[in-house]
């Protein structure tokens, strides 16, 4: 063999011993969605295909989950690391999900509509949700909330009507006019569109009548926190990035999903991103930054849910599940 030969086998053999080591100090993180992948999950892949998790070290799987109850169990049982954890569903599980800390919240309003359609029930004010014949399920506690939310607006909650629809059979009851409202995020309202031909959806978005409480955030456990802090912290800043990206340029953000998401519509992927920008940026974020937390509202969201929703066993305070201190240090604003 030349000594150019030589020389450069030399070279290549370095190069993977680098690459190899390079790899070898990446982190792995296993981070589990609040569901399957949707449009409005496109941050987190914009985070992953723009390669910040990357340059945090980190090497970051992206699971879908049945719900958040699935995900809160997950992350609790160590099948994920991190989750996209909903505060009320987590103050909810009460003593089941004490083990999970909310560091950063995503969704600053909490993203609960009520569906109906024009022709049709065509809610568009809190009064009309007296004796109203609603598709939810009774072991969701969503209708304890749209309840609670009627009382606050000095409407009887007791005439509510729950009808038990499965989840995946309440968009096509609604487009069938075989209920007349149902529960849905209000990311949703693209899909619902294209799925009812006859009439117009309308969301009441409980956001806009009072309900101010936190939703969607980022959490892990106790344990995990404890011997993980700095990844955690590199997991906080990539991410808020990604969102601050992918609702920016939306169109870009739905090209990025569909690499990871092949199912996806883009069309879809960018009308739910426009939508979720009235969930995710609020004064406070834009004064603090994305994933930004009050503990004031924090205490209040917590308070909500304990009084109006029933829990079993002990139940959790804002103190117990709120850690502070995993924001990025410069905070990660809207552009």
């Amino acid at each position: 063999m030349s000594v150019f030969k030589t020389l450069a086998a030399l070279v290549v053999g370095a190069t993977l011993t680098l690459s190899s080591a390079a790899t070898a100090q990446e982190r792995d993180v296993k981070f589990i969605l609040d569901f399957i992948s949707l449009g409005r999950h496109a941050p987190w892949y914009v985070a992953l295909g723009k390669g910040y998790f990357k340059e945090e070290g980190l090497n970051v799987t992206i699971l879908p989950s049945k719900g958040t109850a699935d995900a809160i169990r997950s992350v609790v049982s160590g099948i994920a690391d991190i989750g996209f954890i909903d505060i009320p569903s987590l103050v909810a599980s009460g003593a089941a999900g004490g083990a999970i800390k909310i560091v950063a919240v995503n969704y600053q309003k909490p993203p609960y509509c009520v569906f109906s359609l024009d022709p049709g029930a065509n809610i568009t004010e809190p009064k009309q949700l007296a004796n109203l014949e609603f598709g939810s399920s009774t072991a969701s506690f969503l209708p304890r909330i749209v309840q609670a939310f009627m009382e606050m607006n000095g409407v009887d909650s007791k005439t509510l009507k729950i009808v038990n629809i499965d989840a995946a059979s309440r968009v096509p009851m609604l487009a069938a006019h075989k209920v007349a409202a149902i529960d849905q995020f209000v990311m949703s309202e693209p899909a619902i569109r294209r799925a009812v031909t006859d009439a117009k959806p309308r969301c009441l978005f409980l956001g806009d009548y009072g309900l101010d409480i936190y939703s969607n955030s980022i959490g892990t456990t106790e344990e995990y926190l404890g011997k993980n802090p700095d990844v955690v912290k590199k997991f906080v800043r990539a991410a808020m990035r990604g969102w601050q990206y992918a609702l920016a340029h939306p169109e870009e953000a739905a090209q990025i999903e569909i690499q990871y998401v092949k199912a996806l519509n883009p069309e879809i992927i960018v009308e739910e991103l426009n939508i979720l920008k009235r969930v995710a940026i609020t004064p406070d974020v834009e004064k603090s930054g994305f994933g930004t937390v009050s503990l004031e509202k924090m205490k209040k969201t917590v308070d909500f849910i304990n009084k109006n929703v029933d829990i079993a066993g002990e139940k959790l305070t804002a103190e117990q599940i709120y850690r502070p201190g995993f924001l990025p240090d410069t905070p990660v604003l809207p552009q």
